[in-house]
C-alpha cells in the first residue's frame, strides 16, 4: 500500500512541475520537506504510542481490581471470627445512669443508603448487627470513603492499617475501596465483640482505643473522645 501511495505522490510531482514549466506554479508554494511515506510512518507510529498507553490504563485498572479482590478473599478466608454471643449494652443497660439519660435526649441520626448491600453482606457473614455497622460508620467517617484520620486511620470505618494488616489487608491503599474497608471493619468490630461478650460498651472502646487499654481497665477508658463515641454510637441505636 506504502508504494502504491509513493507511486500515487511522484506523479503528484509530475504534475506539479509541468505546471511550473507553464507558469502556473500557486503562490507562495513550497515543496514538501517530508515524503507522504514518512508522514503515514509517522502517525502509525503515534497511533500505536496511543494504543500502547491505553492497554496500560487498562491493565492498571485490571490490578487494583485484582488487587482488592486479593484482599477481600483475604478478609473473608474464615468465618471463625463471626459474633457468637448476645450484644448487651453494659453499662448503657441501667435506666438510671447518667449517660443512659443522655442517650435517650441524644438525636438519632439517618442514615445514607449508598453501602446498605455491603453492608447487608457484612452483617449476614459476621453477625453484626446492620444498624451498628451504620452507626459505627456514621461515627468514624460520616459515610466518606476516603476519609484519613490526623492519626491515620483510613476509609469509611477509620481502620489503622498495621489493624488492616491483621484483618488480611496488606496495601492500606485497598481501605479506600468501601466493600473491602466494611468486611474488614465489620470482622474487627465481632472480633472485640467476641472478646468482650457482646459488651457494646467496652467493645466499641476497644475499637477507639485499642483493646489492650480496655483489657487493662474492664470499662470505658476515661477518655472524653472514647466515652464521647462510645455514646454517641449506641445512641444512634438505642
Amino acid at each position: 500500500m506504502i508504494e502504491a501511495v509513493q507511486r500515487i505522490h511522484v506523479r503528484i510531482g509530475e504534475i506539479q512541475e509541468r505546471f511550473n514549466q507553464l507558469g502556473f506554479a500557486p503562490l507562495n508554494t513550497t515543496p514538501p520537506t517530508k515524503s507522504f511515506s514518512e508522514h503515514l510512518n509517522e502517525a502509525m507510529a503515534e497511533n500505536s504510542v496511543k494504543n500502547n498507553s491505553q492497554l496500560d490504563n487498562i491493565n492498571k485498572t485490571d490490578n487494583v481490581a485484582a488487587t482488592v479482590e486479593a484482599s477481600n478473599k483475604k478478609i473473608n478466608a474464615s468465618n471463625n471470627d463471626a459474633f457468637n454471643g448476645k450484644i448487651s449494652f453494659g453499662v448503657y443497660d441501667d435506666a438510671t445512669n447518667n449517660f443512659a439519660k443522655a442517650l435517650n435526649a441524644y438525636k438519632k441520626a439517618s442514615f445514607p443508603t449508598t453501602y446498605d448491600n455491603i453492608i447487608k453482606e457484612a452483617s449476614a457473614k459476621y453477625s453484626v448487627p446492620e444498624d451498628l455497622i451504620k452507626a459505627v460508620i456514621k461515627q468514624e467517617s460520616n459515610y466518606m470513603p476516603n476519609a484519613v484520620s490526623h492519626k491515620g486511620a483510613i476509609g469509611l470505618m477509620q481502620i489503622m492499617p498495621s489493624t488492616g494488616v491483621g484483618l488480611g489487608v496488606t496495601d492500606k491503599e485497598m481501605l479506600k475501596d468501601p466493600y473491602t474497608n466494611i468486611m474488614a471493619g465489620t470482622k474487627y468490630l465481632s472480633q472485640m465483640l467476641n472478646r468482650y461478650d457482646g459488651r457494646l460498651d467496652l467493645s466499641l472502646s476497644a475499637y477507639n482505643a485499642g483493646p489492650s487499654l480496655v483489657d487493662k481497665l474492664q470499662r470505658i477508658p476515661n477518655i472524653d473522645e472514647t466515652k464521647n463515641y462510645v455514646k454517641n454510637i449506641i445512641g444512634y441505636i438505642k
